[in-house]
């Protein structure tokens, strides 16, 4: 799990879970469970970022087959350009994921700010 970008929704996930089977959130807990939840998450946007681009190569395909109309060869140039780009992006960078953002004193205030009111008791 190298690399996962845990975000606030995974720890938030991580809380109600704790809390749901009746067990004390700590940080090393809900830091044990964010990691597992933010590695589901980005396998799941993974898989749907890559059904999309299977399902574009698809119609791209669909298309050019078609053949309603004939085209100059600088466009099926083009088309063959965009279909080759398509077809080689990483689905890492589709979903603009990158190895390790860097986060603002900002960021983290205001992530420790919403970390102890989940912790709190609620009144």
């Amino acid at each position: 799990m190298k690399g996962i970008q845990i975000w606030d929704v995974d720890r938030l996930v991580a809380a109600r879970i704790l809390t749901d089977l009746g067990l004390e959130p700590s940080d090393t807990k809900i830091d044990i469970i964010a990691r597992h939840t933010a590695d589901h998450r980005q396998e799941s946007a993974s898989w749907a970022a890559r059904r999309v681009q299977i399902g574009l190569l698809e119609r791209l395909s669909t298309f050019l087959q078609s053949g309603t109309r004939p085209h100059r060869n600088d466009w099926y140039d083009g088309f063959r350009e965009a279909e080759a780009c398509i077809a080689t992006t990483d689905t890492r960078e589709t979903l603009q994921l990158s190895p390790s953002a860097t986060r603002t004193v900002g960021d983290i205030v205001r992530s420790e700010i919403r970390r102890t009111k989940s912790q709190s008791p609620r009144l």
